[in-house]
C-alpha cells in the first residue's frame, strides 16, 4: 500500500456513487489496521469547489475527490490497488489544506 493508491470502493451504501478510494495516509502509519482514505465522486451526483474538490481522472472518467468525506477503513477491506493518484498528489494536497483552513 502506497499514498496515493486507487482502490475500489467496496461498500454496498457508497460505492455506486463514490466507485473509488484514494489512499492518502503517509507511510509511517503502516503499522495501524486502518488507513485514511477520500472518495472519488462521480460528477453527476456532485458540485465540486475548485480547490477543495479537484477532477481526478480514472481510467478516462473524471471524478470528484470528496475531500471532506475524509475517513479511515480497514486496510484488509482495500483489496489490491487498481492505479495510483500519484500525478494528482499537488491537487490533493491542496484539498486537504483547504479543507483544515
Amino acid at each position: 500500500m502506497a499514498q496515493f493508491d486507487l482502490y475500489r470502493n467496496h461498500g454496498s451504501r457508497t460505492s455506486k456513487q463514490a466507485p473509488y478510494l484514494v489512499e492518502i495516509q503517509g507511510r509511517f502509519v503502516e503499522s495501524l489496521s486502518t488507513c485514511v482514505v477520500i472518495p472519488l465522486v462521480e460528477k453527476r451526483f456532485f458540485i465540486g469547489a475548485t480547490v477543495l474538490n479537484p477532477l481526478i481522472s480514472v481510467n478516462g472518467t473524471d471524478f470528484y475527490l470528496s475531500t471532506a468525506e475524509i475517513t479511515a477503513v480497514l486496510r484488509s477491506i482495500l483489496e489490491q490497488p487498481i492505479g495510483s493518484a500519484f500525478a494528482y498528489r499537488t491537487e490533493i494536497t491542496a484539498a486537504i489544506d483547504r479543507l483544515l483552513l
